[in-house]
This record gives C-alpha cells, sequence and structure tokens, in this order.
C-alpha cells in the first residue's frame, strides 16, 4: 500500500510490542522498520524502467530475507536499548516487517513474497492501494497516544481499538470481495458469458464498490457494482476485443515479457496511429478514472506503456500518462456518487484505443 499507511501500520506495532519498555520510541522504530521494505524504490536511477518494475516489491518484501534479517536487525536493536530483549526485539521486526508485506498483499498490484525462488505476484485483492478508512484511524490512533501517558490504560484502549479496527475492517474487504464475485458470477451467466478468468478488486479508498475484470480466449469484460446499488442499479459489461496479435512484433524483447509477467497477461494491445511500429500496452487490472474535461469523456487507465520498434530492430519503452488534465475534483465526486449506487455519468467515456479507431 502507500507509504504513509506503511510507516502508520509500524508506529502502531511499535505500539504494540515496545510501548513500556521505549515509550514513543516503539512507535518510532516502527515508523522506520515500517518504511524499510520500501527503500527499494532507491535503486530506481540505476535501473530502467522494465527493471524497476520486477525490483518493486521484491526481495525486500520475500519471506525470505524477512526471516533471515528479522534477528539480525532484532539483534542490533535490543543492544541498543538495554530494556529490549533479543526476543522481544526480533518479534518486533518482524511483526513490522510481515504486517507490511501482507496489507501490500492486499491489493492487485501484487508483491514477491516468495524470492528469490520465484518471482510469482501474490495480490489477493482485497483492498485498493489507498484506503482512508485503513489509514486515517491508524494515524489517528498513533497520534493519540503521544498525548497519553506511556502505561495508562487509555493509550492501551486506543492502540487495541485501533487494531481492531483495522483487522475488522481488512476482515470485512474480504466478506465483501466474495460477495462481489457471487455478484459478477451472476450477472455473467444472466449474460450468458463463459469466462475463463475474473479478477475484482475495490476501487479507489473503499470496500464498498467492486471492479470486476473478465476474460474469455477473444474478450475482456468489465463491470462494476456498489453493496448499495438496487436492484434497478446496474453498470453495464463493458465487452472489450483483446487482439493479441497487435502486440506480435514486440514478443520476446524485455520490454514486452516484462510488462507480460507484471500485468499477468490481463493486457490491452494496440497501434499508435500516429508512430509507425509503436503500440500502446495498458495494464487493465487497474481501475480507470474518468476524464470529464475531454471530448468525449476518456475512460483513462493508471497503467500504459508505448512501445516502438525501431529500424534497427531495437525496442524502446516508455511509461504514458493517460490522466494528465483530469478534474480530480468531479471524477472523485463521481466515485463517491458511484459507491452510493447512483452516478449514471460513471459509465460514461470511451476507452483509450476507441480514440484510434
Amino acid at each position: 500500500m502507500d507509504s504513509i499507511t506503511q510507516a502508520a501500520l509500524g508506529g502502531l506495532c511499535g505500539e504494540l510490542v515496545l510501548r513500556r519498555q521505549l515509550g514513543w520510541k516503539g512507535a518510532l522504530w516502527g515508523v522506520f522498520f515500517g518504511t524499510v521494505p520500501d527503500l527499494d524504490i532507491f535503486m530506481a536511477p540505476w535501473l530502467d524502467a522494465m527493471d524497476s518494475l520486477r525490483n518493486h516489491r521484491s526481495l525486500s518484501h520475500s519471506l525470505f530475507l524477512m526471516l533471515l534479517l528479522s534477528p539480525v536487525f532484532g539483534n542490533l536493536l535490543s543492544k541498543l536499548h538495554v530494556s529490549l530483549t533479543h526476543r522481544r526485539a526480533t518479534a518486533f521486526v518482524l511483526l513490522t516487517w510481515f504486517t507490511h508485506v501482507l496489507i501490500d498483499c492486499f491489493n492487485s498490484y501484487g508483491t514477491q513474497v516468495l524470492e528469490p525462488f520465484s518471482d510469482y505476484r501474490v495480490a489477493f485483492g482485497n483492498m485498493a492501494i489507498a484506503d482512508l478508512f485503513f489509514t486515517i484511524p491508524i494515524l489517528l490512533g498513533n497520534l493519540l497516544c503521544l498525548f497519553c501517558q506511556r502505561d495508562g490504560k487509555t493509550r492501551t484502549w486506543i492502540t487495541w481499538t485501533t487494531t481492531t479496527w483495522i483487522s475488522c475492517y481488512a476482515l470485512l474487504s474480504v466478506v465483501f470481495l466474495n460477495l462481489s464475485k457471487s455478484q459478477f458470477e451472476q450477472r455473467l451467466s444472466s449474460k450468458n458469458i463463459q469466462h475463463t478468468d475474473m479478477l475484482v478488486s475495490p476501487t479507489l479508498s473503499n470496500i464498498f464498490l467492486w471492479r470486476m475484470l473478465a476474460r474469455d480466449d477473444s474478450h475482456y469484460y468489465i463491470t462494476y457494482w456498489s453493496i448499495f446499488d438496487s436492484a434497478s442499479r446496474a453498470s453495464p459489461i463493458h465487452i472489450i476485443e483483446r487482439h493479441p496479435e497487435s502486440a506480435k512484433p514486440f514478443h520476446h524483447s524485455k520490454a514486452f515479457d516484462t510488462l507480460d509477467w507484471f500485468s499477468k497477461g490481463w493486457w490491452k494491445a494496440f497501434p499508435d496511429p500516429a508512430q509507425a511500429n509503436s503500440i500502446y500496452f495498458v495494464d487493465l487490472r487497474f481501475g480507470e478514472m474518468q476524464n470529464f474535461n475531454a471530448d468525449p469523456i476518456i475512460r483513462a487507465t493508471p497503467f500504459m506503456w508505448k512501445l516502438t520498434l525501431k529500424p534497427d530492430g531495437t525496442i524502446t519503452d516508455s511509461k504514458t500518462r493517460m490522466r494528465d488534465g483530469i478534474d480530480t475534483k468531479a471524477a472523485l465526486r463521481a466515485l463517491k456518487e458511484r459507491v452510493m449506487g447512483r452516478a449514471p455519468q460513471w459509465d460514461d467515456g470511451v476507452w483509450p484505443w476507441q480514440l484510434t479507431q
């Protein structure tokens, strides 16, 4: 998830495990160790775009490195603070590191927990990469604890109330995930759509509005469902032709192989009409956002790359932004309305590849 959430969750782990021994310093160490796994982003200046995709959430998020280094960091921490036993310090580092990796697995981006033995990216898809209903209670709990006595009952109550809330929220997200899967299966069945795979994930900062992505051999299917939808409020199913042959000239290149791996095959490629021998590659796993400032309205996708085959046979790649110029407030208002089972404009707009047709 986002860095603020990871740091805040680490602070909560410090409160849970080190408060009586270190006071506010325990939360501070939690913020530090809750951020450590994401320090792999500092390798980005020495990596190209494709290597950066493979590097982020890889070895630093693996169970192997976590189990290997937690006792090492625990030993250093216990030597720095004589009030800590090596066992407690190690348990703290392990808990902070594990919770960081766990909530990274909650979203659709994926996390390589089995490195260096496998580059498979674990993604449960039960929470968005940023969710204020999850983050704000942790931040508020950490802040309130700063004004309470170290051994006071109020501080204990705040810490465990915060922990209970985020645990229940995560559990509720799993319940809603399975409920949405059932809803989408019924929708597809009612339309006589025989799909081979399906991904379900929540929309930005909530667990109430869910997005479905399904596929068969020749099409993708995308639609939405909110737990507040009435029987008469159903988003249409967008049917998207796959046309994987558009990317054939780029097969076996580093860029294509990496993007295919990263997207787990959930991609759409289409030609760039303005430049010969170029395609746009869209990762369809992540929710689009309507650009209401465009005419027609564009369903802007967040993960999109441009690949170009040069005359000398080399292939260049660059990330493309579709969300420039978006009226963020209007898009978030539409999201809020759609969460509540309204917002007919949520289903408006054309896809990027439709602009080239």
